[in-house]
């Protein structure tokens, strides 16, 4: 009887002990965590990344809330101090095991940060499994879009791009930018009737593109040697959004080449 009374005695305190240790556990890792966060806003991105990672640690594998909520701020560190192959690792991450909810944003995050690391080729492969054709208009989809987009036609892939771009309006993207996108891969290849087409149907869908399509619309007018149309497409952006040194000099020169 005094036997298990000791064997019931010590048990208990062994319990008390795992459960003290694992308390000790929980409590540092979010310590952990707000040094980190602290780290952070100071600046110290090197420094925040390593407590994340060793609050991480401290979870043995499990991940909840409290594990992608460091992630999270892990990958933000990533991207602020410039690593962006990792913050697009840690983002992959965040997709694989976060809910259904959040996983477009990560995935999308993750194609830009392979976009600004240069690895467009694997920018392109993630942005095309994230690209949901019955729903072009995503807005996290179309971001992603533009960004890579642009990349693409900085590496003189326009063509590339200039693809991606007419899937998304094929299948009922309504967006300004991406028929601008378009008209200046036109332009480029010298083709200004087709990319005075694209402008125009941006300009008729009236979003936030509006200004870039109006100046652009001028621009492809000269680069066409119509003077006047230019001249008269410079005017009307001038009117609606004001003239710049720049713009009051091309309204000039154009006036002399319109009469």
């Amino acid at each position: 009887m005094e036997s298990g009374m000791r064997k019931r005695a010590y048990l208990a305190i062994c319990m008390a002990a795992v459960l003290l240790l694992s308390g000790c556990a929980s409590k540092e890792k979010y310590e952990l965590r707000e040094n980190g966060i602290l780290r952070m806003n100071a600046g110290n991105f090197p420094a925040a990344v390593q407590l994340f990672d060793e609050a991480l640690e401290k979870s043995d594998g499990k991940v909840g809330n409290f594990e992608i909520d460091v992630l999270k701020y892990r990958a933000e560190a990533e991207y602020r101090m410039g690593d962006y192959e990792a913050a697009a690792e840690t983002y992959d991450t965040l997709w694989q095991v976060d809910g259904d909810k959040e996983k477009a944003e990560y995935l999308s995050r993750c194609c830009a940060m392979l976009v600004l690391d240069g690895r467009l080729d694997q920018a392109k492969e993630r942005y095309l499994s994230l690209y949901n054709p019955q729903q072009p208009e995503d807005k996290d989809t179309i971001e992603v879009l533009l960004v890579l987009g642009a990349a693409l036609r900085e590496a003189d892939r326009g063509p590339e791009a200039a693809e991606l771009f007419q899937q998304a309006v094929d299948d009922g993207a309504q967006n300004g930018e991406l028929y601008n996108q378009l008209a200046l891969n036109e332009l480029e290849f010298e083709e200004y009737d087709q990319a005075l087409a694209f402008i125009e149907k941006g300009l008729a869908l009236g979003d936030g593109a509006r200004q870039k399509l109006l100046f652009n619309r001028a621009v492809a007018y000269e680069r066409k040697l119509d003077f006047a149309s230019a001249l008269k497409a410079l005017e009307d952006y001038a009117g609606e959004f004001g003239a710049s040194e720049e713009v009051e000099k091309e309204i000039a020169f154009l006036k002399t080449r319109a009469d």
